[in-house]
């Protein structure tokens, strides 16, 4: 598969196996800065898998992952936390915030265990909170959030540090039409805004159309890589594409 530079995420010849069943059969990808990436296809095509892998949270049996110029390989366990907290924001479907605190609290963690002070920490808290339409709910806790506030606390929480990247697994998997359209279009003005790399593993088509970057997955490996000229918010996509097909 053809480069282009700069890089923020290279991935070459990541295989995976779980047990007898080969999940990724030596993938290459190579996803710019301030570029927002799908990665579309069937159940058990290794999305996920592969996600987890590019964020540190699951090793390869092969190959390599690097983000922003680190080869995240190299890294010790202790080295690999440290960079997971500060280089990588993650946003799941299911939002993982923690019952018992608020939502300023629940963004404020990932700060916190960075090393920054409480002032800092929840300064920016506030920033992001108030740039996603959430400041009248600082203070309520996740149960009395409908699920599209508990997705923006989520991706809150996922900035908090400034990270080089954000992963996303199915974010508005679990959200109606409307709060499902309000969070895509919601990537599109954070990427503008922050000039972050985002790659979101989704089942939607329209979205993944929509984006920067559609990868399809098929079967562990990539089946196509398609980039279109970035979309600024509030502006249609440019459908002058360019497909690479890869030798599935």
């Amino acid at each position: 598969m053809e480069k282009l530079c700069p890089q923020m995420i290279e991935v070459n010849s990541i295989k995976k196996r779980f047990g007898a069943l080969e999940v990724l059969k030596g993938v290459d990808l190579y996803i710019p800065k301030s570029e927002i990436a799908a990665i579309v296809g069937a159940s058990g095509a290794g999305k996920t898998t592969l996600l987890q892998i590019i964020g540190t949270l699951l090793p390869a049996d092969g190959g390599s992952v690097s983000i922003d110029g680190t080869d995240t390989g190299r890294l010790s366990t202790g080295e690999l936390s440290v960079f997971r907290n500060r280089k990588i924001g993650f946003v799941f479907q299911f939002h993982h915030l923690l019952p018992e605190f608020t939502a300023l609290e629940n963004v404020m963690l990932p700060g916190f265990i960075a090393g920054r002070s409480r002032a800092e920490t929840e300064q920016a808290a506030r920033k992001l909170l108030e740039l996603l339409n959430m400041s009248h709910r600082l203070q309520h806790k996740p149960a009395e959030l409908s699920g599209g506030e508990q997705q923006r606390v989520a991706i809150a929480r996922a900035m908090i540090n400034d990270p080089a990247v954000i992963l996303a697994d199915e974010p508005s998997g679990n959200l109606d039409s409307k709060n499902r359209a309000e969070l895509q279009e919601l990537f599109f003005r954070l990427r503008d805004l922050t000039g972050q790399t985002f790659l979101i593993v989704t089942h939607d088509e329209h979205f993944a159309d929509l984006c920067d970057r559609k990868i399809e997955m098929q079967d562990g490996t990539i089946l196509s890589d398609t980039v279109r000229k970035k979309r600024s918010t509030g502006h249609e996509p440019d459908h002058a594409d360019v497909t690479r097909k890869t030798d599935a």
